[in-house]
């Protein structure tokens, strides 16, 4: 009974939705009929078109990306815009027509002055001058057309509205460039292992790794973390005795340039080389208070990959920014000299998620 009263209720809600919406007509349904009028006999005049401008904020999708803007919004009301059944003619709705297309003209230029707003202020002083501007020209269409009856005006006029149309296209995504800087954050999780005698005494790890990435064009300068676990696999003595079994942590902290030799759409390699600290410690079982450690300042070299899932462009902000979200896989490799008897290179590799921003420039 409360999945039938529920599926009652989704369906009256929807029905309410539409009837709500069947008002309004946008241009992009066809040029007016006179079914999108009502009849008033008016002494004041022949007809008359209500029509809305404005915007409202709105997600877009287009593939992989998404897009978070004001959009310009433009409709007639046919429950308001009437028309004198005597003067129900071609004309007089080639007419209206060209007042709607001016209407969809501003809303397409004030698309383009919403997308390179700085603030909601200045969103809407784009928007109140915008709709000046579009009142000032349908009142000078209505005047040379002598409110419809000036049918070589109309003609005239028509041509005007469909080079503007022509000119003042919609486009579904802005053209835009990256600026300069950009700016990351990742995290992931993998493996590690040693070589050397280093492999002889202690185990692969699990590593979990994160970091930030500050970019200058293709230059990208890292700086991550590597946080891991494993287990002495044998005894180890140097100034402290490691003993079999123990767990131990990794820690890697590291600084490093990279150069992203390729990014495309889908596709981001940037191979990187830089200075790291590892760090081995333990529980010390002989000294509670002070725990085993072992230190080793190197150099790091490897390679990040990323495939880019999907893009977020954000133009409703003072800071114009797309954002990509990626999975990213990072290889790297540091040569470790603890002790002379314990040695050899960490090799890691981990998995995991970025994001990446930019900020942008409109065309």
């Amino acid at each position: 009974m409360k999945k039938v009263l529920i599926i009652i209720l989704i369906g009256l809600i929807s029905s309410c939705e539409l009837v709500a919406q069947e008002y309004k007509k946008n241009w992009s349904e066809g040029a007016l009929t006179w079914n999108d009028f009502i009849e008033r006999r008016n002494s004041q005049g022949v007809s008359e078109l209500k029509y809305f401008l404005g915007y409202h904020a709105r997600k877009q999708k287009f593939g992989d990306t998404t897009v978070v803007r004001n959009m310009a919004e433009a409709y007639i009301d046919r429950e308001s815009s009437w028309i004198n059944p005597e003067y129900k003619t071609e004309q007089f709705l080639r007419y209206n027509q060209v007042i709607f297309d001016i209407v969809e003209i501003y809303k397409r230029r004030l698309q383009l002055e919403l997308d390179g707003a700085s603030s909601i202020f200045d969103t809407e002083s784009k928007l109140y001058a915008t709709y000046a501007y579009c009142t000032n020209e349908i009142e000078q269409f209505q005047l040379e057309s002598a409110d419809g009856f000036n049918l070589e005006a109309i003609e005239f006029w028509e041509q005007i509205v469909s080079n503007e149309l022509n000119r003042y296209t919609e486009k579904s995504i802005p053209e835009f460039k990256n600026r300069s800087f950009g700016y990351g954050l990742h995290a992931g999780i993998g493996a590690g292992t040693f070589s050397g005698s280093i492999a002889d005494h202690f185990s692969p790890t699990f590593n979990f790794m994160f970091g930030f990435d500050f970019a200058y064009k293709r230059s990208i300068f890292y700086l991550n973390g590597t946080l891991a676990g494993g287990k002495v696999r044998k005894d180890y003595l140097s100034n402290d005795y490691w003993y079999e079994d123990q767990n131990f942590g990794l820690a890697v902290i590291d600084i490093s340039y990279g150069y992203a030799f390729l990014d495309n759409k889908k596709f981001k390699l940037a191979p990187f080389a830089g200075l790291g600290i590892t760090e081995l410690s333990a529980t010390n079982k002989n000294d509670k208070e002070n725990g085993l450690r072992l230190v080793d300042y190197n150099v790091i070299f490897g390679l990040n990959a990323d495939y880019k899932l999907r893009k977020k462009i954000n133009l409703t902000s003072a800071i114009k920014e797309k954002v990509e979200t990626s999975i990213r896989a990072r290889l790297y490799v540091t040569r470790a000299n603890f002790d002379p008897n314990l040695k050899g290179y960490s090799i890691n590799l981990t998995v995991g998620i970025c994001g990446f921003g930019n900020m942008i420039r409109l065309q």
